[in-house]
């Protein structure tokens, strides 16, 4: 989801703050501090495919963090360290060894922990290529699911999700009695190979790292990029896409010891947010805001994100075997609905359930965290159809509800197979038309867009692509096209813009 951005004091009557380097906004460069992959998938032989591109000449530690599509519950997590201008690549693929998801690499950038390594039930392995390079395969984990008592404890339910990418900030050499040489232990040689990545993790073991996570460090300075594709291997189709880049999360370096769920979206020092404000009179208007509640750097990425509603073209032409799946993601619900009490923050609606009793009060069953959305339909010629006499009308509107963190949505009847081979996960959403557009709007969702009560910001946080394929013959054909987004705002004074 790219905004054009754009930093602007508003009226004296919003009582707005002038923007600030902390100010976090959705980049309009697509490089930034923090990625936001939508989707992965490793259902059957569906694979997913990333880059990580460290643009700048500095050395840069970075989380990588993977969170399964129900509740964004953290599946896994490690620290990578990026040389100047390198790439970190990798896949997550069926777990060989179980019945989960796995991230596989074969990249020669350090991780630590190093992947392919023990993790308790879940052990990795580390496998030498013909071709003399490493294999890393390292499962994903289900530990807190059944630490929360969900319903569903599966570790199935890692097969599909999203993936989230922060800069903890620019690594140094440290100088003194805990000399490392952090940064040229990171560094590539001409072969392509970091100096020492075991130096990397001896700092961490009993070194300058494991003294102070901070030596050498300093903060982050933007920068990365990223791209992804999502491969059905069955139908030899892939479909590319690229993560919402955000700007401003942080301050000062916040380089975490790993294993630990630490940094995250919650954390960062920003807690302001550039919200595209839409058009008036001919001219791009936006506003710099303090973020709502509590002003936590969550809010203020959320409000960055919020959008009235999505739209995307659909196509489901038998005759050309038109296919199309919608991925609808909640990049920062998590923290929202996960609250401990019953009351969530804005702007959803309820708290998350992982299991609840059923409505005959005699099991359990799985709960969840829904919120209701409005979708009208339409085809290529704005819903005309030849039996009516004359133009018809838009479809009538009609009411459902989103309950996943990451939803995939196969255009057609129950049943309906997905675009791109999905399984875990998958709902349907029936089309009238063999092709068109559709428009899915939030419904009564909002967040105040300042302190003070100035104005009500309306829609959800949300992010994601539709998919599409078309079949000829044996062959098909991807394709993949970004949500379209709005911004609405209530109770705002008109003469403000």
């Amino acid at each position: 989801m790219k905004k054009n951005l754009i930093s602007l004091a508003v009226a004296a009557s919003l009582g707005a703050t002038v923007a600030t380097a902390q100010t976090i906004h959705v980049s309009p460069t697509g490089t930034g501090e923090v990625l936001m992959f939508p989707f992965y998938n490793a259902d059957g032989n569906n694979a997913s495919n990333f880059t990580v591109v460290n643009t700048t000449s500095s050395v840069k530690a970075v989380k990588i963090r993977f969170m399964e599509y129900k509740n964004s519950f953290e599946v896994l997590d490690f620290n990578v360290y990026l040389s100047g201008k390198d790439v970190f690549a990798f896949g997550v693929i069926a777990d060989p060894n179980g019945s989960g998801a796995a991230v596989v690499t074969n990249d020669n950038s350090c991780t630590v922990p190093a992947l392919g390594g023990a993790n308790g039930a879940f052990t990795g392995t580390t496998t030498t290529l013909a071709n003399g390079a490493t294999q890393r395969i390292q499962p994903f984990v289900n530990y807190l699911p059944v630490g929360a008592k969900d319903f569903d404890q599966s570790v199935s339910r890692t097969l599909t999700g999203h993936i989230e990418v922060i800069e903890m900030g620019v690594v140094g050499n440290v100088t003194g009695v805990t000399a490392a040489q952090h940064a040229s232990f990171a560094t590539h040689d001409a072969t392509g190979v970091p100096a020492s990545c075991a130096g990397l993790d001896a700092s961490w073991a009993d070194g300058a790292w494991k003294t102070a996570a901070s030596s050498g460090m300093t903060k982050p300075t933007g920068g990365l990029y990223g791209v992804a594709y999502h491969i059905d291997v069955d139908s030899a189709a892939a479909f590319g896409f690229e993560p919402t880049a955000i700007e401003g999360l942080n301050a000062g370096q916040v380089h975490a010891t790993p294993g630990s769920e630490d940094p995250s979206l919650a954390g960062g020092s920003g807690d302001k947010a550039v919200i595209y404000g839409g058009r008036d009179v001919g001219t791009d208007k936006y506003l710099e805001l303090t973020s709502p509640g509590a002003g936590t750097s969550v809010e203020a990425i959320s409000a960055a994100l919020m959008t009235n509603s999505l739209s995307n073209d659909v196509v489901v032409n038998s005759a050309i075997g038109g296919m199309t799946d919608w991925v609808v993601t909640f990049p920062t619900k998590y923290h929202h609905t996960n609250t401990g009490t019953t009351v969530a923050v804005a702007p959803f609606t309820s708290t998350w359930v992982g299991i609840k009793k059923n409505a005959a009060g005699t099991g359990y069953e799985e709960g969840g965290q829904c919120e209701p959305v409005t979708i009208n339909q339409y085809d290529r010629e704005e819903a005309f159809t030849a039996n009516t006499n004359g133009f018809s009308p838009s479809l009538a509107a009609t009411t459902t509800k989103i309950c996943n963190e990451v939803a995939v949505i196969a255009m057609g009847a129950t049943g309906t197979a997905s675009a791109m081979n999905v399984t875990t996960g998958l709902t349907n959403l029936g089309f009238p038309y063999t092709a068109g557009w559709q428009k899915i709007t939030f419904k009564g969702q909002n967040m105040l867009a300042q302190k003070g009560q100035v104005a009500t910001l309306d829609g959800l946080p949300a992010i994601g692509f539709a998919a599409y394929k078309i079949a000829n013959g044996a062959m098909s054909y991807g394709n993949a096209s970004e949500h379209k987004t709005s911004v609405a705002f209530s109770g705002l004074q008109s003469s403000a813009f």
